[in-house]
């Protein structure tokens, strides 16, 4: 990572949330500034906004990055007042976005730490919105290790931990600091590290990011999804805001069954077995239906042509068994929600076309390819009669 620019005081002040400074170059709606405190962007850090105050009027900074050691301000302009180089303007940073970022960086920090010492799990990538972070680690975990992680990661907060900046050159680094490094190391001229803890920390990772000074200016974090390899989970007034929707979500399932904790888990996954024993059965009776669909075909045009209706199939049954569809049928399927699902295996009546058709004449919405299409009907009075006359047409 580069040293931060003389003109780039986001390091070195990162609570700073206004300063003031003068216009060096202007390219169009982009500008530069002498001094800036707005952050770039990088290492899954988006970049800062906020607002240009000049002549009483305040002008939003929509994006800002980095180009060839340059950061430039990309600006919302107004068009009765005109910027100029060596004008000095008001520079105001969108302080509680920015400081969301921070502690979503910073606790991912951690988390990764501790995934690294509990597990020797290597962090991959990480993202970050606005109270919301996303890491991707390079091996499968159990789910009970990810929550004891962030168990671990929520007691450490509370522990007064000082969140160290060092910037040395690559001499110093390599002969000192290069060797305890976690995760990539560098090999710019100028290296920037963060330090979790005070002395020679818990802690020491390459970071060009922003980070709060104390990791107890984070007050928790709480989990939201493991998929794949990657972790999901919200910070602070974020975290507590989703923990109490999701515990909203339980009390009302609570109060509709009638069921709790464990009760409600044992009734939830009995459900969802009895239906997966039901889809399968309705997969089964599909296929038998599509191996013998012609017992049910008519003739329009020369075609092939079946219509069914079957509330309790969707997308998914049919899709699981279209392959069994039989060769040179046509077949129209009203299933659940009033989708009608078109299945062709004939090159002269493909099923998108007949949806485009049936688009047409009727403002229904729909799609989909050559052998598989779908339709709402919901609007459609006698949809079944409207197929047939568009088929005949084809």
């Amino acid at each position: 990572m580069n040293q931060e620019s003389a003109t780039a005081i986001y390091w070195s002040s990162p609570y700073q949330q206004e300063i003031n400074a003068k216009i060096t170059k202007i390219k169009g709606s982009e500008v530069q500034f002498s001094q800036t405190f707005f952050y770039p962007g990088g290492g899954g850090q988006l970049h800062d906004k906020g607002r240009i105050l000049y002549l009483d009027t305040e002008f939003p900074i929509v994006e800002v990055y980095k180009k060839d050691e340059e950061i430039w301000h990309k600006i919302k302009k107004n068009k009765e007042i005109q910027f100029e180089v060596g004008i000095e303007v008001l520079l105001k940073l969108d302080w509680e976005r920015r400081y969301e970022f921070m502690k979503a960086h910073t606790s991912q920090h951690l988390l990764t730490h501790i995934l690294m010492k509990k597990y020797d799990c290597k962090t991959l990538k990480a993202n970050f919105e606005e109270g919301k972070v996303e890491i991707e680690i390079d091996k499968k975990l159990n789910l009970s290790d990810i929550f004891d992680a962030i168990e671990e990661e929520n007691n450490t907060l509370n522990q007064d931990a000082e969140i160290i900046s060092i910037i040395v050159d690559q001499e110093t680094y390599s002969k000192r600091y290069k060797s305890i490094t976690r995760g990539k190391t560098s090999d710019e001229d100028t290296v920037r590290l963060i330090q979790l803890g005070k002395d020679e920390g818990f802690d020491l990772v390459c970071c060009g990011g922003i980070h709060v000074r104390n990791l107890s200016e984070i007050k928790g974090i709480v989990f939201d999804s493991y998929k794949g390899n990657m972790i999901k989970y919200f910070v602070d007034k974020h975290a507590i805001n989703f923990a109490n929707e999701q515990r909203l979500l339980m009390n009302n399932l609570e109060e509709i069954t009638e069921k709790k904790g464990k009760k409600l888990l044992e009734m939830v996954t009995n459900k969802i077995r009895n239906n997966e024993t039901l889809v399968q059965g309705n997969v089964k009776l599909l296929k038998m239906i599509f191996e013998n669909i012609k017992t049910w075909s008519e003739e329009i045009n020369d075609k092939h042509v079946t219509i069914l209706e079957l509330d309790e199939i969707d997308r998914q049954i049919i899709q699981s068994s279209a392959k069994e569809l039989e060769k040179d049928s046509f077949l129209g399927l009203l299933g659940s929600n009033s989708i009608l699902y078109l299945l062709s295996s004939l090159e002269s009546l493909p099923a998108n076309e007949v949806v485009s058709k049936l688009s047409s004449k009727t403002g229904a919405k729909g799609g989909g390819n050559k052998s598989f299409a779908q339709i709402s009907v919901k609007d459609i009075e006698n949809p079944f009669s409207v197929l047939k006359e568009i088929i005949k047409e084809i």
